[in-house]
């Protein structure tokens, strides 16, 4: 990805923030798009506290095969998962993203294609259509209780 589509995608992101709400809109749900290989998947985001690329692991030798490494993220020691390791996908080796939910964990995925709105979100385990592919939820709560057991 070329620093200026990098910059384009922030700059989005940002803006997502910043802009109110359309009058009689309706409830609507933030989304980030996310790819692992070769699918797309989404996390609603209330689940997220940061998105990072090209972020430096650390890499730790661990039982969890999912566990990436460790990495700094303002002052704290996060660790961070594979993303593809926790879904079951096959991947490039050096995922690029990292997004930190509010749980305090990370989670490395390969590409970051935007943020959305939506209607509402799908059922447990569901999926949302965007550009009429479906991007299966990804419950990042749902990933922590998974590798802690």
């Amino acid at each position: 990805m070329t620093g200026d589509r990098a910059a384009q995608l922030r700059d989005a992101f940002d803006r997502g923030f910043a802009l109110p709400h359309a009058a009689g809109s309706g409830a609507r749900v933030e989304l980030l798009r996310l790819r692992v290989g070769d699918a797309a998947f989404a996390v609603a985001l209330v689940e997220v506290a940061s998105l990072h690329g090209d972020l430096e692991v650390v890499a730790l030798p661990a039982a969890d095969p999912a566990l990436r490494g460790v990495a700094a993220i303002r002052g704290a020691v996060v660790a961070v998962y594979d993303l593809r390791a926790l879904l079951g996908v096959a991947a490039a080796a050096h995922p690029r993203w990292v997004v930190i939910s509010r749980g305090g964990d990370g989670f490395a995925f390969d590409g970051f294609a935007g943020h959305v709105r939506v209607a509402a979100l799908p059922p447990s385990g569901g999926a949302v259509v965007l550009d009429g592919r479906p991007h299966p939820l990804i419950e990042l709560a749902t990933l922590r209780g998974r590798k802690e057991r």
